[in-house]
């Protein structure tokens, strides 16, 4: 188990570089869970409008991987760093990588349907409220 100072959380937004199929979308996450899962990565995946929105937390090095690997992917661009914290504990320890379309974003936290439709660089705000309900 990771000392606390070891664990952080990234945050990043980016764009779709074409809209995403639905067999597009579970190559990409079929793919990311098996990466994190090997990696002890977990986190959460926003897929909206052709934007990302992802939280992924774990090990400094693992969380690096990671973040290499998504800046190296040519699905999307214009990716933009939110945020990376050093974190005493994990928001979502049991998922390897938990994904929210706009729909199934609004039916599982109805209180976020107003944010959700577009997201932008304000969505720290509806990441920040997703972690507030766990």
């Amino acid at each position: 188990m990771p000392k606390p100072q070891d664990l952080i959380e990234l945050t990043y937004l980016s764009e779709s570089v074409s809209d995403m199929s639905f067999l597009g979308l579970m190559r990409l996450l079929e793919s990311a869970r098996a990466f994190n899962q090997k990696h002890g990565v977990t986190g959460i995946l926003l897929y909206d409008n052709q934007q990302f929105g992802q939280v992924i937390e774990g090990e400094r090095q693992n969380i690096m991987k990671v973040w290499k690997r998504i800046q190296e992917d040519k699905r999307h661009h214009r990716i933009e760093l939110l945020e990376i914290r050093e974190i005493s504990s994990r928001s979502f320890p049991t998922w390897l990588l938990r994904f929210y379309g706009g729909d199934t974003l609004i039916k599982d936290y109805p209180a976020l349907a107003e944010v959700v439709g577009g997201m932008d660089k304000h969505s720290l705000e509806l990441i920040n409220k997703m972690r507030a309900t766990q």
